[in-house]
């Protein structure tokens, strides 16, 4: 800071704080002034004196003036007390309750303006009505960005019986929330029945076959295994039965998340970061669902987050607690930093999956020897979200040479990607490049299928 703004800096708090102590006019006072200035200019257009008249209303409205002040509450009279949630998820609504209370048994219209972040928005905006001693406000807020925020001190305005003035004071009440990544598919996880998933009402995953342990009978379905169906249970009950196997339990999932400044690049007005939040939790709902471990690795030149193997759903609360936070980096991501730190801290074999970047993928010189390494561990898969400016320019019909210039260039970097699937597909690391809104189902599909043929 300059030594100049420095100067100033106290000057502009203190007009700051005095500006909230102003007495300010109403509409109706604005009205009645006008009309003071009206009338006397109509009684001179008329040929009368204008100043009996004049001084008549200004004197009036004076008293009436003096009187609607006198009998407004002080200041002191009033305190505020504000109740919301201790979290919340981005982009959906929650209700804060503003329960305002006064001294004086006075009844008055008031307004208040709450110390939001920039990232949330009310409705109503400026919640108030008519009170008589105390009263209740509800305000639906949402935010458009993760993290934990402080809400600051309330604007009060009110006004009394003549409503010709208004008072105003702010109102010291410190609050937090912190906003969450989108849970729903977490919730679509964790709310499925158990032989069957579904996120954002698709059903992604049938039932687990790769169990060996006898769990139950149930009732056949269209799709389950012949072979899995017990006849004698069949033949006592008289309709189809089938065996459910329980799958083995305690395995490790490993989620590995990039911060990096490609990270932080917005697609259909969400960060990528923020997709690969949702999906990264929806992976961890479904491992915990099958009774696994999950860890999680976030990091960008350095690691950010580390939180060890843990089972339940208090585990699931702590890592949405510990993403909440995360932000994406002004700088480039190492791989070798996520998978070389995955490599020291997990000695099991377990199933990883990096969320990153496909650009990142390409240009990034420490992800093919890290993978091949990592292989050797660990069952790694690579995951990217779809770019899809590039693929709706590949499939454009040009219309000049400047469009068929486009096309060209969209679809070599298409290529370029492709060509990076396949490479890896071959040193046996698979990497798919996921439309956005199926990010989620895909990561959770690859897991089920990995974790059913026994791949970790």
């Amino acid at each position: 800071m300059k030594a100049s703004s420095g100067r100033r800096w106290p000057l502009s708090r203190f007009l700051a704080r005095r500006l909230r102590r102003f007495i300010l006019p109403t509409r109706r006072m604005v009205w009645l002034a006008a009309a003071g200035a009206a009338l006397p200019a109509a009684a001179a257009a008329a040929g009368a004196s204008p100043w009996p008249l004049f001084i008549l209303w200004w004197g009036l409205l004076a008293a009436a003036s003096i009187c609607d002040l006198l009998l407004l509450p002080r200041r002191g009279d009033w305190s505020v007390k504000r109740q919301l949630p201790e979290s919340a998820e981005i982009r959906k609504e929650f209700e804060v309750r503003l329960d305002i209370r006064c001294r004086s048994k006075q009844a008055v219209r008031v307004t208040l303006a709450d110390d939001l972040p920039l990232t949330f928005r009310s409705e109503p905006a400026f919640p108030g009505g008519r009170i008589q001693g105390s009263g209740r406000f509800h305000v639906a807020m949402a935010a458009s960005e993760r993290g934990r925020y402080r809400l600051g001190s309330i604007d009060l305005r009110w006004s009394g019986g003549l409503g010709l003035w208004e008072r105003q004071t702010q109102l010291s009440e410190e609050s937090g929330i912190r906003i969450d990544p989108d849970l729903s598919g977490v919730r679509d996880v964790l709310n499925s029945a158990q032989d069957s998933l579904l996120i954002d009402g698709q059903r992604i995953y049938k039932r687990q076959r790769g169990g060996t342990e006898f769990d139950s009978i149930r009732e056949y379905a269209f799709g389950d295994d012949i072979r899995e169906v017990n006849w004698r249970a069949t033949a006592r009950a008289g309709k189809l039965l089938t065996n459910v196997y329980r799958p083995e339990k305690g395995k490790t999932v490993a989620i590995l998340l990039d911060c990096g400044r490609q990270m932080g690049v917005e697609l259909d007005h969400q960060v990528k970061l923020d997709r690969t939040l949702e999906a990264a939790l929806a992976v961890a709902a479904a491992a915990l669902k099958q009774d696994d471990q999950v860890a999680l690795i976030a990091y960008s030149s350095r690691v950010k987050l580390y939180l060890p193997p843990g089972r339940g759903l208090a585990h699931l609360q702590a890592m949405t607690k510990a993403v909440s936070d995360l932000r994406s980096d002004y700088e480039e991501s190492g791989a070798g930093v996520g998978l070389g730190y995955l490599l020291r801290r997990l000695r099991r074999r377990s199933f990883a999956v990096l969320f990153s970047d496909m650009d990142h993928y390409r240009h990034d010189p420490e992800l093919l020897p890290y993978a091949a390494r990592t292989k050797r561990s660990h069952h790694l898969l690579l995951l990217s979200i779809r770019n899809p400016v590039l693929h709706e320019l590949e499939k454009a019909r040009p219309e000049d040479v400047q469009g068929a210039y486009v096309q060209s260039i969209a679809a070599k970097e298409n290529g370029e990607r492709q060509l990076l699937s396949r490479k890896l597909a071959g040193s046996g690391v698979p990497l798919i490049d996921a439309p956005a809104d199926r990010l989620a189902v895909t990561a959770v599909n690859a897991y089920l299928e990995s974790r059913e043929r026994g791949a970790f």
